[in-house]
């Protein structure tokens, strides 16, 4: 998963061909994957009218500095003239002229990107610190982190935050929607090649906005038939396990450790994980856990407490600090079979 390759440095040696290609031929854009064409020349228009201004101004500064330096302290001045109406005039009135362009071209194409066209796949996106939650037309299953299209298949977006500003952001696609909590905001664009990319999210959400990341499939008609998002291996202990620790490695671990190291939430591993070793038999810890009312109980770990706080983390919070003033985002969507294979996972992690 690519879940696994952003979070392990070491992936990116190691596994090259799985990861996107990041950048154009001109080291500039991710290769173009929509019909968003546009966007590449009002992008390369600007860049191109940035330099050559920064030439030229750079290159009249340079040449008065040479041309016109003072060779005694007793020189007169080289001219007395304070203002020239026709040039004032004319470098103000090119440089707005070129600016409209821009401006004209960019809500041109921001307008194209709002408007759908009939025949658009439904999608929903929700954003939470710090992962993405996608919904598909006609189907009850999610999918975090990761997302299947099908290729010259527009896709609409409806946007949504739990939380704080997050942005919706493909690269390929050229495609950017600011997420704001309480709105509804859309998107859409229609993709040209199979194959995977980046979506982002482009505004500062928190501690853990740089692992806010989902990758995208791009496949055919026939792979996007079999519901790729919906392919969960739990039908024998070991890969309920394995697919636990993929949604871990996709959902919890930018505020979970495995190892007893302190995060933003409390360590799954470790002497003081979730779990224990009792002979053959893994059993739940006692923890001290904090209610809504504020009063403190002593609870055991067990399945239904792990359901209940994935769903509904304020009901029984870790007592210990700092857990218990940090906040959890809540998972009530995730279905049945993913929250069994992520309490398959925490019990392997179980320690004497």
């Amino acid at each position: 998963m690519i879940s696994t390759l952003i979070q392990d440095p070491k992936n990116y040696v190691e596994n090259p061909a799985k990861l996107p290609v990041l950048s154009d031929k001109w080291g500039q854009l991710e290769p173009l994957a929509s019909t968003f064409d546009h966007v590449d020349g009002l992008f390369y228009f600007t860049y191109v009218v940035c330099i050559f201004f920064f030439v030229l101004i750079t290159g009249v500064l340079a040449l008065s500095v040479v041309k016109y330096r003072r060779k005694t302290f007793d020189q007169p001045a080289a001219s007395n003239v304070t203002h020239n109406t026709p040039l004032e005039v004319i470098w103000t009135i090119i440089p707005l002229i070129i600016v409209m362009v821009m401006f004209v071209w960019g809500w041109k194409g921001s307008n194209d990107m709002l408007v759908a066209p009939a025949d658009a796949r439904q999608y929903k996106a929700v954003a939470k610190q710090w992962n993405w939650a996608f919904s598909y037309p006609g189907s009850k299953v999610q999918s975090y982190n990761e997302l299947w299209l099908e290729v010259d298949k527009s896709a609409a977006f409806t946007l949504q935050s739990t939380d704080v500003l997050h942005a919706f952001f493909l690269p390929g696609m050229r495609v950017k929607r600011d997420v704001v909590p309480g709105r509804q905001q859309t998107a859409w664009f229609r993709p040209t090649k199979t194959g995977d990319y980046h979506l982002f999210c482009a505004e500062y959400c928190g501690q853990d906005h740089s692992k806010m990341y989902a990758l995208v499939h791009v496949v055919t008609a026939d792979e996007y038939a079999k519901k790729p998002w919906d392919v969960l291996k739990d039908s024998t202990p070991a890969e309920s396990i394995a697919s636990g620790e993929n949604i871990y490695k996709a959902l919890c671990i930018s505020c979970h450790s495995v190892n007893g190291t302190p995060g933003t939430g409390p360590s799954w591993g470790g002497a003081k994980g979730l779990f224990a070793k009792d002979g053959d038999k893994v059993i739940g810890r006692a923890r001290e856990v904090v209610l809504a009312d504020g009063s403190t109980q002593t609870v055991t770990v067990d399945e239904a407490y792990i359901k209940e706080s994935i769903a509904m983390p304020n009901a029984k919070k870790v007592a210990e600090l700092p857990y218990r003033n940090n906040n959890m985002s809540a998972f009530a969507d995730l279905d049945e079979r993913r929250v069994n294979c992520l309490i398959a996972y925490m019990k392997s992690l179980a320690s004497n």
